[in-house]
């Protein structure tokens, strides 16, 4: 406790001289200061801003519902840290149960933006590997939340402000004219520092907290019940499992929801994920990044109050949560919202003018993260016109045009991106993966070998390209980079969901089915128990001759996800193999009804009726 506070004094200490850049709200005695705005770039669906720790480059997601900054286990190998053990073994909570942490101090730690010195002698928690791509670590709640913050997505920065003297005025300084919500914020201490609020779905309070290091907003099992909705309801579709701090894999859905009402910003007719997770908060709802994307939102310490503007763009994500398909589709695709999902009678905020190459780049970032990709592109050009040799720039664009369905005009700018730099292993990871789908396995291998060369040492990376082909349907090559990564990661906390690709890939094959099998087991048994890998342990089982217990699993894989076609259909299957004729006739039927290309999906495994 004793470092936070030493944080807190330093940050506020450069705030006081910034007083000439203060931002004057409405009242002339309220004053609203900035003592830091922090650059943030979009990425895989996470917003980052770049550190340096002990002069060392290092990247950070945005997490507002962290209650301190952490590091991964790998990041603090790398940066070369000493770890020590939290007092009474303390643990963290997450999404997947809890984790084991471990504490480490970093001499010097800087944030470009940040006004006044480097941070000295500040502590990180240290967890797994399990984050998004190129992440060191959390930035969370201790750094982000001890004055206030604003989060103005839509213009790439992050404001660290302090209000004096405002204790009656709206501190959503930039909304003139325009419609503004609030929601009031429950009390923060430092046991208790999220932010958390209400608000109404269909009708009925909600708690609701604000996480930025979430992707995209979830509601609680139990909320969405409580709406009306359950698994296996009409309408609901599989969402795709969660993967966080915890050891335990969470199954999500999809639904449509009459109406949020959010500190007044009412959304009609969204597609909203539910998933089975419980937070010692006993918030109902994670307002994840989506929102905070799709929003200008500043958050009031001293008043206790949340305000946020309409940015524009659809408000919830509901994109696939796997970037590997697993099991053939056993967790499946889902899909926008159909509608139209945003908040009703609001106008869009117009981002302020870039006025560098970095600003045009991040703000086009931010545009396609809102799926607003012909204003994207636009930024995209203009960096590229101010910056050519930069090859950040068409690997940034060329990601966007991946996002946007244009795998040709992202191969044309990964391909220019290397031209300028043939080192970068991420862009040659993308140009390998794209290779790969277009059936050019030379030249993917060709990118992946050297992507292993220029960063041998990085687990996340060689995983991304064992499951690159997996999802390819490249089931030897995956088995064959799947057991090196399994032997050089052995105490890596993705080992389950490796464990898991490499059983569906032996499935898949139709051999090795012993050890298919082990490799199922020891997933489940460490937390990977998610209808994914009980219907390919169910596969497992239908090849092996096992009815009974490939029945078994596949009905556990439908209890949990009811309206997924593969399980269903696999559950037909061994119904058939053990002589129910008219029992799995009707779930072959089922599974039909759900996902016609079913039969098909599964011939092509070699298996039909």
């Amino acid at each position: 406790m004793k470092r936070r506070i030493t944080i807190a004094v330093i940050l506020l200490m450069a705030a006081d001289v910034m007083t000439a850049n203060a931002v004057q709200a409405a009242n002339a005695g309220c004053e609203i200061s900035k003592f830091g705005e922090l650059p943030v770039t979009m990425l895989e669906g996470r917003a980052f801003v770049s550190a340096a720790i002990n002069e060392a480059n290092a990247k950070f997601i945005v997490d507002s519902g962290a209650f301190f900054s952490s590091l991964t286990r790998g990041s603090a190998d790398k940066f070369k840290l000493r770890l020590r053990s939290l007092p009474g073994q303390m643990q963290i909570q997450g999404i997947g149960g809890t984790a084991v942490a471990e504490l480490t101090t970093v001499k010097v730690f800087a944030l470009p933006g940040l006004h006044g010195a480097p941070l000295k002698d500040v502590d990180f928690v240290v967890m797994g590997n399990r984050m998004a791509a190129e992440a060191d670590g959390l930035l969370g709640e201790n750094v982000l939340g001890f004055a206030d913050t604003e989060y103005d997505l839509a213009n790439s920065v992050i404001r660290l402000m302090r209000a004096k003297g405002c204790d009656k005025d709206v501190l959503a300084y930039w909304h003139g004219d325009r419609d503004f919500a609030v929601v009031e914020v429950a009390p923060r201490t430092a046991m208790e520092p999220h932010i958390i609020g209400s608000a109404s779905l269909n009708g009925t309070k909600i708690k609701v907290m604000f996480d930025s290091g979430v992707a995209q907003s979830t509601l609680t099992l139990r909320a969405a019940a409580r709406a009306g909705i359950k698994p296996g309801s009409d309408g609901v579709t599989p969402g795709g499992t969660y993967f966080g701090v915890g050891r335990n894999a969470v199954e999500s859905w999809i639904a449509h929801f009459q109406s949020l009402n959010l500190g007044g910003e009412e959304i009609r007719n969204i597609g909203l994920r539910f998933a089975d997770f419980s937070l010692f908060t006993d918030a109902d709802m994670l307002i994840g990044l989506d929102f905070f994307k799709s929003h200008r939102i500043y958050v009031s310490k001293s008043q206790r109050r949340l305000y946020f503007t309409y940015n524009g763009g659809q408000v919830f994500d509901l994109s696939v949560l796997h970037v590997a398909e697993r099991a053939e589709g056993a967790t499946s695709r889902s899909t926008d919202s159909p509608a139209a999902d945003q908040p009703e009678n609001a106008a869009a905020t117009t981002p302020a003018q870039p006025m560098d190459a970095g600003g045009y780049n991040r703000r086009a970032a931010a545009f396609a993260a809102r799926r607003q990709f012909d204003l994207a592109f636009a930024d995209y050009d203009r960096a590229i016109e101010l910056q050519p040799n930069d090859p950040m720039n068409f690997h940034d664009r060329g990601v966007a045009r991946l996002q946007n369905g244009q795998p040709v005009l992202a191969m044309g700018d990964f391909d220019h991106a290397l031209q300028l730099n043939p080192a970068d292993p991420f862009t040659l990871l993308l140009r390998g993966q794209l290779r790969l789908s277009n059936k050019d396995e030379p030249g993917a291998t060709a990118d992946f070998d050297e992507v292993v060369t220029l960063a041998p040492n990085d687990p996340s990376l060689t995983l991304r390209i064992a499951r690159s082909y997996e999802s390819n349907h490249q089931y030897a090559t995956a088995i064959a980079r799947l057991d090196h990564w399994i032997v050089d990661n052995a105490k890596d906390d993705r080992i389950p969901e490796a464990l898991h690709a490499r059983c569906w890939c032996r499935a898949a094959l139709g051999v090795d089915l012993q050890l298919a099998l082990a490799d199922c087991d020891k997933a489940m048994a460490r937390g990977d128990a998610d209808s994914s890998t009980r219907a390919s342990r169910g596969l497992v089982r239908l090849r092996l001759g096992d009815f009974d217990k490939s029945i078994a699993d596949f009905k556990e894989a439908v209890k949990l996800q009811p309206k997924n076609a593969w399980p269903q259909y696999g559950l037909g299957l061994a119904e058939l193999k053990k002589g129910s004729q008219g029992q799995g006739d009707q779930d072959l039927k089922a599974a039909a009804a759900i996902d016609s290309s079913i039969a098909a999906r599964y011939k092509a495994l070699g298996l039909a009726p």
